[in-house]
């Protein structure tokens, strides 16, 4: 005799919800007072500025999140650079209580800026939990601002600011690294729970808007170097050596009913102040594109970045490479040029790049460079010696800072001669080689290479060498000083602008008179 088990309706909505992320913020349910069916997952809007609206509503599937939630269930690394208020806060928290709820014996560890930004994400899923149909809501035990257990499941979810040592004891299954982009302690903290999941195979998730102020980051980093969703399936991507992450990018667009009006008069009614132009609030807040969002601010770039985007756009690969990549040529010498070459030195032991330019002074083209951060001096002198040789030996200006005074030296005892004399105040040679920067130079250095890249008469072709000179600003916190960002780098920009000075000295120095488009 066969016995049939019977399952009620609310059983199978359970196990539904229970197995997949997807039914469980997705699924229409029925209603016990006769109203068309609504969503499992309910979530809280505020009253707009009239007192009208707001309180518990449907969890709405926007495009956007219906990716997302893709990306969550085939992905165990994912770092994901948005817009504000596109919908993700809340499938997050969404996806933190299921997998809770859910997931036998599961830690979920969520760090956010500080403790109060943590509190109110573990807020948000309270309500997720407190507006759930009664027989979906796992028990709750213990229950404060940083910590949520569901005994029933031997799990729970904390919530804690991202310290140094935060989660280190802990073996996750799910991270969330909430606005990571503004985590103080984001890489000691990235150091301490990546073993936890990795020992239980667990899932760590990166999200967060851009942190303008600082240009490099862990979490910019892991974006820059992670396979992209629309490389997912790309043979050539999956070959290219990678992070393991997975990163996507959303931008203010996504949100449904959003338009350019709407943008508009958001950026009428932002802040307008020395710490926060409307500018750089809108760039930071509500980025049209990964290339806007990661690029220095507007306001702060020293460089023009429209026109920095477009060389970006035009950008090359070397047409021939020597000495494992460290030498790149771009445009060979052409006969009846002449050239200049500038070199920005470094210690060579894997912190700042050492970089010679070499610049067309018809043309304006960086033809070819050296870089490098683990030459040594001599060893890069070598290098930029051998390469300038093809180049007829321009002029070469070597800033004599301490590394470079080294590399000026082996530069002579090859037996180099063209090498730049440092100038007295008057403009006067003085007999010793090197350029030497002091803020007089260096406020020359830049402020004609500033205006050469937007006249476009300096034209790159590197792509990291563009992203130097993305990264130089002026900096307010030092009355608008032209200098790298925070973790950023100048080298190629001061290694170009050298170059750029001297063509005042090339003995056949002609003006450039070819104004390059690019686009």
């Amino acid at each position: 005799m066969t016995t049939e088990v019977q399952f009620t309706k609310k059983e199978i909505e359970r196990e539904l919800a229970a197995r997949s992320f997807k039914d469980f913020v997705s699924r229409q349910i029925d209603r016990e007072d006769g109203q068309p069916p609504s969503s499992i997952v309910k979530i809280t809007e505020p009253p707009d500025a009239f007192g009208s609206g707001g309180g518990v509503i449907d969890f709405e599937m926007w495009p956007n999140l219906a990716e997302m939630i893709d990306l969550l269930g085939q992905h165990r690394l994912l770092n994901i650079m948005k817009a504000r208020q596109v919908g993700l806060s809340w499938l997050i928290a969404a996806y933190a209580l299921w997998f809770a709820m859910y997931h036998e014996g599961a830690v979920v560890l969520i760090f956010s800026q500080g403790q109060g930004e943590a509190t109110a994400l573990l807020g948000k899923i309270h309500k997720i939990w407190d507006n759930l149909p009664e027989w979906l809501q796992e028990s709750i035990g213990l229950d404060n601002s940083t910590t949520i257990e569901f005994p029933g499941m031997n799990t729970k979810i904390s919530a804690l600011p991202s310290t140094e040592k935060a989660g280190r004891s802990e073996t996750a299954a799910l991270v969330i690294q909430d606005e990571a982009d503004f985590h103080e302690n984001i890489d000691a903290n990235f150091a301490a729970v990546k073993p936890t999941i990795d020992s239980g195979d667990g899932q760590l998730i990166q999200i967060s808007t851009v942190n303008k102020k600082k240009m490099l980051s862990l979490f910019k980093e892991t974006f820059r170097n992670a396979r992209k969703v629309w490389e997912i399936g790309d043979e050539n991507a999956m070959r290219r050596k990678t992070n393991g992450f997975v990163a996507t990018f959303y931008s203010w667009k996504v949100r449904p009913s959003r338009d350019q009006d709407w943008y508009d008069q958001v950026k009428s009614e932002a802040p307008d102040t020395a710490e926060m132009s409307a500018d750089l609030y809108m760039e930071q807040e509500y980025p049209n594109s990964v290339e806007e969002a990661l690029s220095p601010s507007r306001v702060m770039a020293a460089f023009d970045p429209d026109i920095l985007r477009s060389m970006l756009d035009s950008a090359r690969d070397p047409v021939e490479t020597d000495e494992n990549g460290a030498i790149r040529i771009f445009q060979l010498p052409e006969v009846g040029h002449t050239y200049t070459a500038g070199s920005d030195t470094a210690h060579g032991t894997g912190g700042d790049r050492a970089v010679t330019a070499v610049v067309d002074i018809q043309t304006g083209v960086v033809v070819a460079d050296v870089v490098g951060n683990l030459l040594s001096p001599e060893e890069f002198a070598r290098m930029s010696v051998n390469l300038l040789k093809r180049y007829w030996d321009p002029v070469w200006g070597i800033e004599d800072n301490d590394w470079g005074i080294l590399t000026i030296r082996k530069a002579e005892e090859l037996g180099y001669t063209n090498l730049s004399e440092r100038q007295t105040p008057s403009g006067q040679d003085s007999g010793i080689h090197g350029w030497h920067t002091d803020e007089r130079t260096r406020n020359l250095l830049y402020g004609e290479l500033i205006e050469a890249i937007k006249q476009r008469l300096v034209i790159l072709f590197s792509k990291d060498g563009i992203g130097d000179f993305m990264s130089v600003i002026r900096n307010p916190d030092k009355n608008g000083r032209i200098e790298a960002i925070e973790g950023g780098n100048d080298d190629y920009p001061i290694a170009v602008g050298i170059a750029w000075q001297l063509r005042k000295d090339a003995s056949a120095y002609s003006e450039v008179t070819e104004v390059h488009k690019l686009g």
